[in-house]
């Protein structure tokens, strides 16, 4: 900005490429390795792996989807009855009241 230069700049500069040459050779290790496709994308392997990317459910997973789905059902029954006990005597007005608030 002042037009001096004192050499941090230079620094910076190289500090900056040694980063991004670091992320770059690690990304090319991680291709190597199987890690991650050419397009960035993760590659999962190992003995429960399918080709064609289709996976299926296991018991405990259809079980909790089963429970969350019946729980949020319940939930949604229980917050109407609340709803409509409570709805249900607000009917009465403040005129019924004595026209004064608490």
């Amino acid at each position: 900005p002042h037009g001096f230069s004192t050499g941090y700049e230079q620094l910076e500069d190289m500090y900056n490429q040694y980063v991004q040459e670091e992320t770059v050779c690690n990304f090319i290790s991680s291709l190597h390795a199987g890690t991650y496709a050419e397009d960035g994308e993760i590659v999962v392997s190992g003995a429960n792996a399918r080709a064609g990317g289709s996976s299926g459910t296991t018991g405990g997973q259809k079980f909790a989807l089963a429970f969350f789905i019946l729980g949020t059902v319940g939930l949604a029954v229980y917050a109407a009855m609340l709803h409509s006990q409570l709805t249900k005597g607000s009917k009465a007005g403040l005129s019924r009241q004595g026209g004064a608030m608490a």
